[in-house]
């Protein structure tokens, strides 16, 4: 597994950081600022918002954390990863899996999913079974997912998962980014709310031309 192969948080960063719901991280006017930054992520320039937001939707499985924006749950992780690997966010959805690594609840600590003896759980799944059945108990959809989810995590307090946009990359229009920002904001029964407008806007004008043409 991908995890097996990294250390864990060897990266300190300065505490510039203020209480948020006494999770510390940045504070909402620094997160809408940090929003605007340009990265690259996954081979992609994007606004940090919507790296922000593909993290947080990939490992907790909603657009926010306990009030917090995904800008300050990144900022969160990058400045105190002793403090958020004790934080209850990362989505496991089967209970059988659960089951196996003694989580409780659908969200597990990262903290949880180590072990003093053991190390990284996901590790000795299936250590009770033959060895020629072990891989694939390691090897399922939902321990797959479960530790691109953890190597998500490392890698970004490792400074990983993302980079600056460089000097020699020519940045996203200003336009670009705040279209950007705005639909990351927006919630999808609103997007469906004006999508199902502009359809019924555009028969009711198909029908009252064809009204008047007859």
């Amino acid at each position: 597994m991908f995890v097996a192969h990294c250390l864990l948080f060897t990266i300190h960063y300065p505490l510039s950081t203020i209480s948020a719901r006494s999770i510390q991280t940045i504070n909402a006017e620094k997160a809408k600022e940090v929003a605007r930054e340009q990265v690259v992520a996954n081979n992609r320039l994007c606004p940090f918002s919507t790296f922000a937001l593909d993290f947080l939707n990939s490992v907790y499985g909603k657009s926010s954390y306990k009030g917090l924006t995904p800008e300050q749950v990144v900022y969160g992780w990058l400045l105190r990863p002793d403090v958020w690997k004790d934080e209850p966010m990362i989505h496991i959805p089967d209970a059988r899996l659960r089951e196996q690594l003694n989580i409780s609840g659908e969200y597990a600590k990262f903290s949880e999913l180590f072990d003093d003896t053991l190390g990284y759980k996901l590790n000795s799944l299936g250590s009770d079974l033959p060895e020629h059945m072990q891989r694939f108990a390691r090897e399922t959809p939902a321990a797959i997912s479960l530790d691109e989810k953890v190597g998500d995590i490392i890698l970004l307090t490792k400074g990983l998962l993302f980079q600056p946009r460089p000097a020699n990359m020519a940045p996203l229009p200003s336009w670009r980014v705040e279209a950007e920002i705005l639909w990351n904001h927006t919630h999808l029964w609103v997007v469906m709310l004006v999508l199902l407008a502009v359809i019924a806007t555009f028969c009711y004008l198909r029908l009252t031309s064809h009204i008047k043409n007859t």
